[in-house]
């Protein structure tokens, strides 16, 4: 059975005033329901451009954008495609609006006008599924950037959203605090089928992809599995972008002729390529 089409892209083009070149040109791509994908692409190739239109932050000047059909140029639209499309962004303290953390989570319900008792629920369930319930009485300023952004991740998911865009999320976080944020993401496309949009300058974090989509210079140049994507090394270093070092590792040990993988996609996978020839030694 296909999977339904959650987000979709047709030949978008848009241009910031002033600049010289258009920021999108010409992109289109679509994203299925409960999808894991990745948006890639060097600084200044249009990632974050992309990235806010998918809730209608911003409108394309050209092409249209459409979730579960309906096209944000429509104001009547706007609502809805917001509340089904929720955003992370870069920086975790700007994303916090009070200072107790089961407070933060219960705002935008309180909002939106949900009964008290309904958002003490969804507080509750959002908290526990980003694994935060033991501090939802800390002070959020007194939280890991990493702790932060999880309960902006759970102060979404009180919205109850059905997409999950993060705008380089991670970018501002310590290894322990990317790692807490993808593996709570990942973990809630597992278990609840949420859709998840992954925007980010770490090829790492495409890992656990189905799909990844390569933007440079305004358009999109590549699209495929992390395998496929990652063995495009010609045509990622023109996009101005590097593999995960492992694959650079992979490649340069065939190159060498050693007999490992060119499948392989993790260091796990590259040693037990290794382990006979070590053991030979």
């Amino acid at each position: 059975m296909a999977q339904e089409t959650k987000i979709q892209l047709l030949n978008i083009g848009f241009q910031y005033a002033g600049s010289e070149r258009p920021a999108l040109s010409g992109v289109s791509l679509s994203i299925k329901k409960g999808e894991v994908v990745a948006i890639v692409g060097h600084n200044g190739s249009g990632k974050s451009t992309l990235c806010k239109m998918l809730n209608a932050l911003l409108l394309p000047a050209e092409g249209t954008v459409t979730v579960d059909g309906m096209d944000t140029q429509d104001e009547n639209n706007t609502l809805e495609i917001r509340r089904r499309v929720g955003m992370v962004f870069q920086n975790p303290d700007n994303q916090l609006v009070t200072t107790i953390v089961e407070e933060d989570v219960g705002f935008g319900p309180e909002n939106l006008g949900v009964p008290p008792a309904e958002i003490r629920q969804r507080v509750y369930e959002a908290l526990g599924e980003v694994e935060m319930r033991a501090y939802a009485e800390k002070a959020s300023h007194a939280l890991s950037g990493g702790q932060k952004q999880r309960v902006a991740i759970a102060g979404l998911l009180a919205m109850q959203p059905e997409v999950l865009v993060l705008d380089e999320a991670t970018a501002m976080l310590d290894p322990r605090g990317r790692e807490e944020v993808l593996s709570t993401v990942l973990r809630l496309n597992h278990e609840r089928g949420m859709t998840v949009v992954m925007i980010t300058q770490f090829m790492e974090e495409t890992l656990g992809c189905d799909r990844v989509f390569v933007l440079s210079e305004g358009r999109l140049v590549m699209e495929g599995t992390p395998q496929e994507v990652f063995n495009q090394r010609e045509l990622l270093e023109k996009s101005r972008l590097e593999g995960p070092a492992f694959v650079q590792l992979r490649d340069d040990l065939l190159a060498n002729g050693l007999p490992v993988s060119q499948s392989a996609m993790a260091c796990e996978e590259l040693a037990d390529s290794l382990a006979p020839i070590l053991r030979a030694q």
